[in-house]
């Protein structure tokens, strides 16, 4: 793949993402997109027309990001950033405080603090904080400043808070303009960022899960310019699983009430990362109950669930019926059962969990080791804070057939998010297995039937890999 080479040049250089390896698979698409869209498959010459026209340049890299994100993501976090930081800086210096969200994506991120702002300082949040987000992909800030968001994006957002900042469109959910008016959206490369564009400096810069994207020296290359746009004690907070690979001596890492973050200048807490590790926090949360609270309050961690039984399946220690079944209980026909199941994917991305719940509770009665089946109610499971019984589902699915990697990526998922106790030899046998099958074969189903994989193969495998990658440079440090 040496025609690659100068296209992964241009893109490192102005942009620090690093497409090595299983991220190829996604460049040599974008370029093989390009080819059809400019009639030009010369690499020589397109990388002459990159370089000159930037639109097409953001065109291309539209094509290489990584988009998965949703809304209160890491909400232990944002709850301390909300209910602790900003309240003492308030304090400290006159509004309003500035909050950047560098690598924003689709817009949930900014939108998700500009949510939790509103809750708790109501119409004065508006003059009391300026809200940005920034992201190299001019196609992806579109969606942000239109704030249409369906699917899995709410998968997070506790129903009330749905229900009072967005209204219902078409078959998605529009977010209210008092939000969208107030959050602002710039393009921003996070190689090159420019003060005077962005309106900063600023108190607080969101760096969370979009450093895994960049090698060792262009994080390092990112953080010096996160530090030109940090305020005097301004801080910089990345995700709970980035945090020690995001200790490269430019920043200080602090500790407080359990989240870590950075600053520009020592300080008398900080804390070595060798002594201390972050333990991985986040529980994403659903509120699927019916009714909406008077007054909703933001996410917060549940208790850990104890052992769960699980509905709708047998004993873990049964084995998976014969090739051909005794006929003991009539089964559905196999055109509706697959209907059924597809009606029930559509319903997760609708996040109507129990409803999809309720339609996959026959189907796993009459057919209890349908691959599909059992990725989709392991799916259903975990966004109605159920982990074990999760975990467990994707067990049955792998019994079945051990080539089906989204189980084994969203078991992984439950590990490294923190909603099941780590276990650091099983999350990364789980994210190897991932790798390896999807490296073999780049479009593998998974052995899925009847539904296509919730995330995209070459995504999987993409993220599969920087975890992995990210594991070992932790276990490398001291």
């Amino acid at each position: 793949m040496s025609m690659l080479a100068p296209f992964k040049q241009l893109v490192h250089q102005r942009c620090g993402l690093h497409l090595e390896g299983l991220a190829e698979a996604r460049l040599a698409r974008a370029v093989a997109l390009l080819n059809d869209l400019t009639g030009v498959y010369d690499p020589a010459v397109l990388i002459a027309q990159l370089e000159q026209d930037s639109s097409l340049f953001d065109r291309f890299i539209s094509q290489l990001t990584v988009n998965e994100t949703y809304f209160f993501r890491e909400p232990e976090a944002l709850d301390w950033l909300i209910d602790t930081y900003l309240p003492r800086q308030l304090v400290k210096q006159q509004p309003p405080l500035r909050l950047l969200s560098a690598g924003c994506s689709s817009g949930e991120e900014p939108y998700s603090v500009a949510i939790a702002l509103l809750e708790r300082y109501g119409k004065r949040a508006k003059q009391l904080f300026q809200i940005t987000g920034g992201d190299v992909d001019h196609q992806v800030l579109n969606k942000a400043q239109a704030g249409v968001y369906g699917g899995m994006a709410f998968r997070a957002l506790p129903t009330a808070l749905k229900a009072r900042y967005f209204s219902p469109a078409g078959r998605s959910f529009q977010l209210v303009d008092a939000l969208r008016q107030w959050v602002t959206f710039r393009p921003f490369n996070l190689l090159a960022p420019g003060e005077q564009e962005l309106d900063g400096p600023f108190d607080v810069i969101l760096f969370r899960n979009v450093s895994i994207y960049f090698d060792e020296a262009t994080r390092r290359a990112i953080q010096q310019h996160l530090k030109q746009l940090l305020a005097p004690g301004g801080i910089v907070l990345c995700g709970v699983t980035e945090t020690l690979g995001n200790d490269l001596g430019v920043l200080s890492l602090v500790e407080e009430q359990g989240i870590f973050y950075f600053q520009a200048q020592p300080s008398a807490t900080v804390q070595p990362a060798h002594r201390h590790r972050p333990t991985p926090m986040s529980i994403e949360l659903v509120d699927e109950s019916d009714s909406v609270p008077s007054s909703p309050s933001l996410p917060s961690t549940p208790k850990e669930s104890s052992e769960l039984a699980i509905e709708h399946s047998p004993p873990l220690h049964a084995e998976p019926p014969p090739c051909k079944p005794e006929a003991t209980t009539p089964q559905p026909p196999t055109h509706s059962f697959h209907d059924t199941l597809r009606h029930a994917h559509e319903l997760l991305n609708q996040n109507s969990f129990s409803d999809a719940d309720h339609l996959l509770a026959p189907l796993l009665a009459a057919q209890p080791w349908c691959v599909d089946a059992l990725l989709l109610a392991g799916l259903v499971a975990r966004w109605q804070q159920q982990p074990q019984q999760a975990f467990d589902y994707f067990k049955r699915a792998l019994y079945v057939a051990p080539e089906c990697w989204p189980a084994h990526f969203y078991q992984a998922e439950l590990l490294r998010q923190g909603e099941l106790p780590d276990n650091p030899t099983q999350r990364q046998r789980g994210y190897a297995a991932v790798v390896r099958l999807l490296e073999t074969s780049p479009k593998a189903t998974g052995a899925l039937q009847a539904i296509s994989p919730p995330l995209p193969p070459g995504d999987a495998c993409f993220l599969a890999k920087r975890y992995l990658d990210e594991q070992t440079a932790i276990q490398g440090v001291g």
